[in-house]
């Protein structure tokens, strides 16, 4: 653990400073880079390999989720402690479920993140025992609602009996990021299929028989 190198991604710079001061009253951890959405922090911890990713879970462009998700695929190693404010036991969930190694909230003291860090670091896990309990069908709703425009988009169009492949071809995207989106709303949603995932969203009526306008992947 020593000299590891840390990542933190918070979408207000208040917060981002103080948890590098924070984080650098010990010698043992170096703040190495700071990204303010979840598209950022893809490209920073690609260039930067650090040994530590702190991040949020609602940021801009990428919930915090999605992007550490995404990230764990390609650099299985790293440890990743969330620092947030939900205290809800779906979002913890959805954390441990994406391969976080660690869940902290946002009123922690300077000596509580400082052991969180230093747990995942260590290879352990460091999760909360402040967490509320579950909220039964506003769960669900929270859960939804946590899903990018292009992911209720392939929902809609799962729903309609399409493969992956037909949404591929319908959206002009890689089958392979289609599967990728599926992951993502499986985990977010924490379901194990994604039927099951189909028969939340129209038990809200959530999903839209047009499809949301999305471009890009």
């Amino acid at each position: 653990m020593q000299g590891s190198r840390v990542v933190i991604c918070d979408d207000h710079a208040i917060v981002r400073e103080a948890l590098k001061n924070r984080i650098e009253e010990s010698a043992e951890l170096t703040v190495v880079g700071e990204a303010a959405d979840g598209e950022e922090v893809l490209d920073l911890v690609a260039d930067l390999k650090p040994d530590l990713l702190i991040i949020d879970v609602e940021l801009p462009k990428s919930d915090g989720i999605t992007a550490m998700s995404t990230i764990l695929a390609s650099e299985p190693a790293l440890k990743v402690l969330v620092f947030t404010a939900h205290k809800q036991p779906n979002v913890l969930d959805l954390a441990v479920r994406c391969g976080a190694s660690g869940y902290l909230l946002k009123s922690a003291s300077t000596c509580e993140i400082m052991t969180a860090a230093k747990a995942v670091l260590s290879g352990e896990e460091y999760f909360p025992d402040r967490i509320e309990p579950p909220a039964n069908e506003s769960d669900e709703l929270e859960r939804l609602r946590m899903l990018s425009p292009r992911e209720r988009q392939i929902l809609d169009l799962l729903a309609t009996g399409m493969r992956a492949r037909g949404v591929a071809d319908e959206i002009g995207i890689q089958p392979a990021t289609v599967y990728t989106h599926v992951r993502n709303v499986v985990l977010k949603l924490g379901v194990d299929t994604r039927t099951q995932a189909v028969a939340i969203a129209t038990k809200y009526s959530f999903l839209d028989p047009e499809g949301p306008e999305v471009t890009g992947g």
